[in-house]
């Protein structure tokens, strides 16, 4: 017999400076663990005492301090909302990630006002909530979600950035419109919800990689993690740069 339930998750994850920026703005969610300038690896099994397993990559923007201070204040939020559990329905689970979102923004807003001095920090974010059944995908802002499917690769993330609203590849990639730290009446959060398959893969990035090499070299590097990170840094390494690669895997025979 096949079990197709969602077993063991295999994740790598790395966040790089790049060559340009003095410090790093990057952070990521890597199943309980928070990963600024480092690298970690490992595997997780959904059970009944750990029914849930996320992962999430916050790209801060706001200058020197305020970049890093928002990531870590959206990654810290999300791991405390992921600790707390999730509602039994999918549909009440989306309504638990927005009004977590929506919470979230407002933090983000209320500490600029506490520190005049990070006023203007913000930061995007990107995350997969994954349970026995479903495969939740948070996306705010520019930072991208990937799947690898038979070989496949396909974003699942839309980018809410003035390129991808206007379809003119001549804007700058970097004007976003909508991150965390935005004007309440001008936030919102996308949220989509997917079927997770045994075999599948999946990415998380920041711009600091999908600005710089293309989908179909990460298509053709997307089990060398490492490798894309060495693509990013070859092409001006501008941005930093960090990376999630989550695999599930494949049915156990019984």
């Amino acid at each position: 017999m096949i079990d197709t339930s969602i077993g063991k998750i295999l994740y790598y994850a790395a966040s790089d400076v790049g060559y340009v920026r003095k410090n790093n703005e990057d952070m990521a969610y890597v199943a309980g663990k928070l990963i600024r300038d480092g690298k970690i690896k490992g595997e997780v099994d959904l059970s009944e005492e750990n029914p849930v397993v996320a992962f999430a990559v916050a790209d801060g923007m706001g200058g020197y301090e305020g970049g890093e201070v928002a990531s870590e204040i959206l990654c810290r939020s999300f791991g405390s909302f992921i600790k707390k559990g999730l509602p039994n329905k999918d549909s009440e689970t989306i309504e638990a990630i927005k009004l977590w979102a929506v919470n979230a923004n407002n933090l983000v807003l209320e500490t600029g006002k506490l520190r005049p001095e990070l006023r203007e920090m913000g930061t995007t974010f990107v995350g997969i909530i994954i349970d026995k059944t479903s495969l939740f995908i948070i996306n705010i802002g520019d930072s991208r979600c990937y799947r690898l499917r038979n070989g496949v690769l396909k974003q699942l993330s839309t980018d809410h950035s003035e390129r991808e609203r206007t379809g003119n590849p001549e804007t700058p990639s970097n004007l976003i419109y909508n991150f965390l730290g935005n004007f309440p009446d001008d936030f919102f959060s996308d949220i989509s919800i997917y079927e997770p398959l045994a075999g599948d893969s999946y990415l998380l990035c920041s711009d600091g990689l999908s600005d710089l090499v293309t989908d179909d070299l990460i298509e053709e590097k997307f089990f060398e993690p490492d490798s894309l990170i060495d693509l990013a840094k070859k092409a001006g390494g501008r941005d930093n740069i960090t990376i999630i690669k989550i695999k599930i895997d494949e049915p156990i025979e019984t």
